[in-house]
């Protein structure tokens, strides 16, 4: 029996156990978010709280929209497609314009809305993937062919990973083209065409990393960053550091060394390294596990699902989710270059809380109207 087939059998019902491991990993990231955080909202923002009500905000609104997620008919996401693809374009442009997109070092990623920053690349995430979907279920019986099925879908995630680059972001252009390639290759795409596009695909990456200063200085930080300790290594030095830290059980919740000052970013893509300090070993496995338990789940889904377009949509956002963890933890273990990808429901950013739980809503939505069916 199979470990998908076990978890059927314990936990027939998707939508408790879903929110049951959202509901443990929201909270193990509101708590090390203010754990990361306060000293240096203390120092730069005159309150320790100052990311932490943020983050709640996002968590309440995420609530809601898990909510909407999960009245709403996923099927209906098809006609909403036209639009969702000219909104999340128009943001991606006006990201870009000095004045309208924040700039915070030498990236332009947010547009504020009364206080509070929004990432276009977040809505991005989702368009893609139900545009993706819908795509595969239009063009089912030619996804095998080259013209008809892969071309299309690699030009439309060329023009958005273009204006990603621009932001810069080319993190989040390489985990949505990883994620739309393993949607067409799970709809029937050709392993020959998939093996071409990935190739083509990593001589572009290699270009634009060889050609650019700052990129460059990153694959040299990672693949020694003893060589450069206190300039492009120190940040991967300072993670590695706070996992020897941890041990077995971790220091102590609160007690990580590295989060004062010393590890920068501690509270966005480098929260698992403080996690791990904290909450050592155990705490790794903890959410680790609770990861890969959604990720199961998900796919589980994706199985279940009768109709192409609910099972690509549900694969989607199964990958995703996933291949943003794996991201995430790659980096802070020295396992994949630096990169600025934050980790699902754990790392500070009221934009990829929102859209995180989001995914999850329809997910709920998909799994429920599987169940109706039966």
């Amino acid at each position: 029996m199979s470990l998908i087939d076990r978890i059927r059998q314990v936990v027939p019902r998707p939508t408790p156990y879903l929110l049951l491991i959202l509901l443990a990993l929201t909270t193990i990231g509101i708590v090390m978010i203010y754990s990361s955080s306060a000293i240096y909202a203390e120092k730069y923002y005159g309150s320790p709280y100052y990311f932490i009500r943020r983050q709640l905000l996002a968590m309440v609104i995420g609530i809601v929209a898990i909510r909407l997620a999960t009245m709403f008919p996923y099927d209906r996401y098809k006609k909403l497609i036209p639009v969702l693809m000219l909104i999340t374009f128009l943001l991606m442009i006006l990201v870009l314009i000095p004045g309208i997109g924040k700039q915070v070092g030498n990236a332009r990623r947010w547009i504020r809305f009364f206080g509070f920053g929004f990432q276009p690349s977040e809505l991005l995430k989702f368009t893609l993937i139900v545009w993706v979907a819908s795509f595969l279920d239009r063009r089912k019986e030619v996804i095998g062919y080259f013209s008809k099925g892969l071309l299309p879908g690699l030009i439309v995630a060329g023009l958005f990973s273009f204006l990603l680059l621009l932001q810069p972001d080319f993190g989040t252009a390489v985990l949505l083209c990883s994620t739309l390639l393993i949607m067409i290759f799970a709809a029937g795409g050709k392993p020959i065409y998939m093996l071409g596009s990935l190739g083509a695909l990593s001589a572009i990456g290699f270009y634009l990393i060889i050609s650019t200063d700052y990129r460059l200085r990153r694959i040299t930080g990672f693949l020694d960053p003893w060589a450069d300790p206190l300039d492009t290594g120190y940040q991967l030095i300072r993670s590695l550091t706070a996992f020897g830290t941890g041990g077995i059980t971790g220091a102590g919740l609160g007690d990580s060394k590295q989060k004062l000052f010393f590890l920068p970013e501690s509270h966005t893509d480098f929260i698992f390294a403080i996690l791990a300090e904290e909450a050592g070993f155990l705490g790794v496995i903890l959410v680790i596990a609770l990861l890969l338990l959604l990720t199961l789940k998900g796919l589980d889904i994706a199985l279940r699902c009768k109709d192409d377009f609910g099972r690509n949509l549900a694969l989607g956002i199964t990958v995703l989710l996933f291949l943003q963890s794996i991201f995430h933890i790659g980096v802070v273990v020295g396992l994949l270059p630096t990169k600025g990808i934050p980790l699902p429901f754990i790392s500070y950013g009221g934009s990829s809380l929102i859209l995180s739980m989001f995914l999850v809503g329809v997910l709920i939505n998909i799994a429920g109207k599987q169940q109706m069916s039966h």
